[in-house]
């Protein structure tokens, strides 16, 4: 909606008297200012949001947050500033921003005061996907600063279980046996919240090395994961990535492992590390290390 007050129509004809005597050029770029200052201002029973989305919002107003997964952490964070109004024509600050009302078994942080204004809603583990509801509000206590004492708005929010995805290379590889097999693995997180993951491979009898990596919202990180296979053998694996917050979220990539004794890929593999080998055949490897790193 569109507010048009006494103050907005003496801008309105001031802005007029800048076009008519000023260039063109000067004028455009003063008007432009002047509009994105008042684009930003918050009056009385107004809230800016910051994250999950940058907006202005209003009593009973809405917001979409995205989707989240089962178990992850929502955060929600506002402006506490009010640019208008107020006791002494100044505008005031909100005291907290608080959740009203969750569903059931979900939980929420309590703000504390500041410029900026945050809370943290954490889902249930075993959240069914589908869309939520969540009605927060921020306050300004005994409307003490005349703000509009508080202002209730909705955040919409949907669970999803594929909320990861993941891409390895290669997906087909050949070391010698008892050396490390190294993947390059990204991980991708288009949801509202940050998370943390745990990457292992599944396939290879004994081998339970795990590496933990933080993926922010709507971001991607790349780390490396070694497998290691003592037969000789061509074996399918899997890499696999499981969400620290639920079991529900978690993503597989299968891959090709090849191991094979042969001095080939004995040179080849001893750049990866060396993992298992002997202190006596150290003697012999490491000296190849420097080799392979030329093929």
């Amino acid at each position: 909606m569109m507010r048009s007050t006494a103050s907005e129509m003496h801008v309105y004809n001031f802005l007029l008297l800048i076009r008519q005597l000023l260039p063109m050029k000067l004028s455009y770029l003063i008007l432009m200012l002047v509009a994105v200052s008042l684009g930003f201002a918050v009056d009385p029973g107004e809230v800016n949001v910051i994250q999950p989305i940058s907006t202005v919002i209003s009593q009973g107003g809405s917001i979409d947050a995205g989707f989240i997964g089962p178990g992850q952490t929502l955060s929600v964070m506002v402006s506490s500033k009010v640019d208008t109004g107020g006791k002494y024509g100044q505008g005031g600050n909100w005291d907290n921003l608080r959740a009203d009302e969750l569903p059931s078994g979900w939980a929420a942080s309590f703000s504390e005061y500041g410029q900026n204004l945050k809370i943290n809603i954490k889902a249930p583990a075993d959240a069914p996907e589908g869309r939520y509801h969540l009605l927060l509000s921020v306050n300004d206590v005994d409307d003490r600063e005349m703000i509009g004492g508080q202002v209730q708005f909705y955040v919409e929010v949907e669970i999803r279980n594929d909320v990861i995805e993941m891409y390895v290379f290669p997906e087909t590889m050949t070391v010698a046996t008892g050396s490390p097999a190294r993947y390059s693995v990204k991980l991708f997180n288009p949801s509202t919240a940050s998370d943390a993951f745990v990457v292992e491979g599944v396939g290879v009898q004994g081998w339970g090395f795990r590496k933990e990596v933080f993926v922010p919202a709507k971001g991607s990180t790349t780390i490396y994961y070694e497998i290691v296979n003592t037969d000789e053998e061509v074996i399918p694996l899997l890499i696999r990535a499981t969400s620290k917050s639920s079991d529900r979220v978690h993503a597989e990539h299968p891959i090709m492992l090849t191991t094979k004794s042969d001095p080939y890929y004995d040179v080849l593999s001893i750049r990866n590390g060396l993992l298992l080998y002997p202190p006596l055949e150290f003697l012999i490897y490491a000296p190849l290390y420097l080799v392979s790193s030329l093929l």
